[in-house]
C-alpha cells in the first residue's frame, strides 16, 4: 500500500518521529502555562509567600543500584517542612492521583501531607497516608493560614522500607510512560 509523506520527509519513522515531538512540545508548553497559573494562583489568592513555593523539583529516586530521576511540579513548605506536593498535568487529573501520591510519599524523609493534582483549572487533593481524595475544586487547596493551622495537628510519617521501594517503582512507571504529558 502506498501512503503520502508529509512534506519535507523521506521516510515513515522521520515523520512519526516528528509529529510525536511536536506533541510533546506542545504539551509541555501547555503544562508550563498551566504550572505558572498555579503559582500566581498560590501567590495571589492563597497568601502564600514565593519563599514557600519550591518548583521544578527534580531529585534522585534509588532502586536497587539503579538511579533514576524524576520530579515534582510545586511544593508548599511552611517552617522548613514540606506539607503540599502539587502535580500539574494537562489531561485527566484522576488519571494523575497515584502518581501525586507515590511522589509525595518518596521525594522526602518523610511523608508529605498531601498531594494535589490541578490542571490550573480544577483541583484534586489527596492525603498521602491514605491515598484518600480530602476534596476537589483550586478553592480547596488551603490558604497559607490555613496551611498554618493545620501544620500544629500534622504527624510526619516515615514510609516502610519496603512500602516505598514500591511507591519508588510506582512513581517511576508513570514517568517511564510519559503519563505527564500524554
Amino acid at each position: 500500500m502506498k501512503y503520502k509523506l508529509p512534506d519535507g520527509f523521506e521516510n515513515k519513522e522521520e515523520a512519526m518521529e516528528a509529529l510525536i515531538k511536536k506533541e510533546i512540545d506542545a504539551a509541555e508548553s501547555e503544562l508550563s502555562a498551566i504550572r505558572q497559573d498555579v503559582e500566581k494562583f498560590l501567590l495571589e489568592k492563597k497568601g502564600y509567600a514565593a519563599t514557600e513555593i519550591e518548583k521544578d523539583r527534580e531529585f534522585e529516586v534509588l532502586i536497587g543500584n539503579e538511579r533514576c530521576k524524576s520530579g515534582t511540579d510545586i511544593i508548599i513548605s511552611i517552617d522548613g517542612k514540606r506539607l503540599i506536593l502539587i502535580k500539574c498535568s494537562v489531561g485527566e487529573l484522576v488519571s494523575r492521583e497515584r502518581q501525586a501520591v507515590a511522589c509525595a510519599r518518596v521525594l522526602d524523609s518523610y511523608q508529605i501531607p498531601f498531594a494535589v493534582v490541578t490542571d490550573g483549572t480544577d483541583a484534586i487533593a489527596l492525603d498521602t497516608l491514605t491515598g484518600k481524595v480530602i476534596s476537589e475544586g483550586m478553592g480547596s487547596i488551603p490558604s497559607r493560614n490555613e496551611l498554618g493551622e493545620l501544620l500544629q495537628k500534622i504527624e510526619f510519617k516515615k514510609l516502610a522500607p519496603d512500602r516505598a521501594e514500591k511507591e519508588k517503582r510506582i512513581l517511576l512507571a508513570f514517568d517511564a510512560i510519559k503519563c505527564t504529558i500524554t
